[in-house]
């Protein structure tokens, strides 16, 4: 039983420091809760693009979002400009500190987009907590290279209470491949030990965390994220 605890304990911990997770080497259908080669044939006439900032370009997250769920959406990627993926001024119940998309002038950024029907929308506006953690909204792109069909125009969900800023910036995710950044990018590790150390809290950083972490950790998680949307940075257009 302990080591049950323990290794759950664990794989949650995981979860949160390894956001936004692994993405694919290249472009693929989401099928079956894995990752298959995209189809030479694919229509994409019916589906509206979506722009995976971060947890959502993932395989691993595609199948925790979709489980027992029919799925078929095809998974593209770009390079953009003009924008870069941030970390957002909240706390996931997971314990990571999300992604969401800025304007950030003269940066390249690589993108996701996730090709969704009406069924898989409703279900990933579901897991986005649009109207409490995230809005969804419409993005105009400026393309610099694709890899697959590369929409002038796609929904995104930008966070409600804007950006995490250190230091008056914003911080990108390292994770995400980007160039000509304007400020420095940290992983997730990174970000939560240094909330961690701010919060000058007795416990060591890793059951610090964990006590942010699920329904137990709601209130710590609120606080935090009260105290993170203070300082946020929300950038215009």
């Amino acid at each position: 039983m302990a080591q049950d605890r323990s290794s759950g304990r664990q794989a949650a911990l995981a979860r949160a420091m390894d956001y936004p997770y692994a993405a694919h080497p290249g472009p693929y259908l989401f099928r079956g809760g894995k990752a298959e080669p995209l189809p030479a044939d694919l229509d994409i006439a019916r589906l509206t693009p979506v722009i995976a900032v971060g947890s959502n370009r993932a395989p691993v997250q595609l199948a925790r979002k979709f489980e027992r769920m029919e799925t078929a959406i095809p998974v593209t990627r770009l390079v953009a400009r003009h924008l870069d993926v941030v970390h957002a001024a909240h706390m996931a119940g997971y314990g990571a500190v999300p992604a969401t998309l800025a304007p950030s002038p003269g940066t390249e950024v690589e993108l996701w987009i996730t090709w969704l029907d009406a069924p898989t929308m409703h279900r990933m506006d579901a897991t986005e907590a649009v109207g409490v953690n995230y809005a969804r909204e419409e993005q105009v792109l400026e393309i610099v290279a694709a890899d697959g069909p590369a929409p002038e125009r796609a929904l995104v969900y930008n966070a409600l209470r804007g950006c995490l800023s250190f230091d008056g910036a914003m911080v990108p995710l390292a994770a995400v491949p980007a160039s000509r950044r304007r400020s420095p990018a940290m992983t997730q590790r990174a970000v939560l030990e240094r909330l961690h150390r701010e919060a000058g809290s007795p416990s060591d950083f890793e059951r610090w965390l964990h006590g942010h972490i699920g329904p137990t950790g709601l209130l710590r998680r609120t606080r935090l994220t009260e105290r993170l949307a203070a300082g946020a940075i929300r950038p215009r257009g």
